[in-house]
């Protein structure tokens, strides 16, 4: 600014300092009524004190963009003036005057911040100029102030958007997990009256075509309550009303008992033939009931879609933190459009093709991993069929 010329540097000043107010520290009366007129014809608002002292007082009772500072006064001088107010406001924009240079006054103002200072009697142009400079600054750090606190606004409110968005997703997967389970109580009473009354009727009717429509009748209720079930299973774990049981266990003999409870299933669907490749004799830190409603899921899945003489191999092995198994049947796999989408629940019909169940059997699965700590996943193998990888974390025996 030093190269225009004195009017164009008030001009410049002039609309610079409009809506900005100023402090103004001088000891002698005679000085500071006068540089209070000339500031008023800079400034809309000139406030003044008498000394350190008093400056504090009038910047606790207001902000100033630039205060202008004697160094030498009583009670207290400049110099420890600025060396509170900084403890409060480090950014305050200081414009010092004084009838010394000495490097005992000069030192401690660059060190605490202080860029401007003019020595008495004024050069004219040049407090301008150090005026000019130092309301830049001021407007410049304030403007980044209001932004830095629009932008904290701005990001407070997209928070409180994004936390309540949450809230309201956690409520209606509440919502949902307890209509799923309000609805599986709703089923399984009459589905067991259904059952009940089914085995009841056999006794009375010898009617071949009679007996073979019950038949049909039992199958499609039993066919509703493992789908209740599973709903029931499903919700408990969505909402973690489960405790775990944790033990070491052999997982052929989970498996054996896997197999066993949906052995009634298996005579329907055909033989189904385990090889084990590696890890026959494998042990796995788990809770035993839910890791065998894992492998019943996987094994009727691989009766129903491996077809007749269907064969599952299974692969046990640690990898690194984890302990795997393998699980591959001997079926077509998994469309591979559904490969991103397997473990969603109500999507059984566009992952097989099929009509039977709410599509929560893999979802159950992905639950129950969860819930022990471990990931599922699943591909199709490159020699054939669908594979699914369980991987449980490697814990220390309960």
């Amino acid at each position: 600014m030093t190269n225009l010329s004195q009017d164009e540097l008030l001009a410049a000043l002039l609309r610079l300092a409009e809506d900005c107010s100023v402090l103004y520290v001088e000891d002698e009366p005679d000085i500071r009524s006068e540089m209070a007129e000339m500031l008023q014809t800079l400034f809309p608002r000139v406030v003044t004190a008498e000394n350190g002292a008093q400056a504090l007082e009038r910047c606790a009772e207001e902000e100033f963009l630039l205060i202008i500072t004697d160094i030498n006064m009583p009670v207290m001088t400049g110099i420890e003036f600025i060396q509170t107010l900084r403890k409060t406001r480090p950014l305050q924009a200081i414009l010092v005057t004084s009838a010394y240079s000495d490097s005992a006054n000069l030192i401690p103002l660059i060190n605490l911040g202080v860029g401007s200072f003019i020595l008495k009697p004024l050069n004219w142009k040049i407090f301008l100029s150090l005026v000019y400079k130092e309301l830049s600054s001021a407007l410049a750090s304030r403007q980044e102030v209001l932004y830095q606190q629009r932008l904290e606004k701005e990001v407070l409110l997209r928070t409180e958007e994004l936390r309540e968005s949450q809230r309201q997703v956690i409520r209606l997967q509440e919502a949902k997990d307890n209509m799923l389970a309000l609805m599986s109580h709703e089923l399984r009473t009459p589905l067991n009256g259904i059952l009940g009354f089914v085995d009841l009727i056999r006794t009375y009717i010898d009617s071949p075509d009679a007996l073979m429509f019950l038949a049909h009748v039992e199958d499609s209720a039993r066919r509703l309550e493992r789908s209740t079930r599973k709903a029931l299973d499903f919700s408990s774990l969505s909402t973690g009303n489960r405790t775990l049981h944790r033990a070491v266990h052999s997982v052929q003999a989970l498996l054996h008992t896997a197999c066993d409870l949906v052995s009634d299933r298996l005579d329907q669907l055909g033989e189904l033939t385990f090889v084990w490749e590696s890890g026959a004799d494998a042990t796995l830190n788990t809770d035993a009931e839910l890791f065998v409603e894992i492998l019943k899921n996987l094994v009727e899945n691989s009766s129903k879609y491996a077809g007749p003489e269907a064969t599952v191999r299974l692969r046990f092995a640690r990898e690194g933190k984890w302990d795997v198994l393998k699980f591959r049947d001997s079926g077509p796999g998994f469309p591979q459009a559904t490969l991103d989408t397997l473990f969603h629940p109500f999507t059984t019909g566009n992952i097989m093709h099929h009509s039977e169940g709410m599509g929560l059997g893999l979802a159950l699965i992905d639950v129950i991993m969860l819930t022990l700590g471990g990931r599922v996943d699943a591909q199709n193998h490159p020699e054939g069929g669908a594979e699914v990888r369980l991987r449980f974390p490697i814990l220390k025996e309960s």
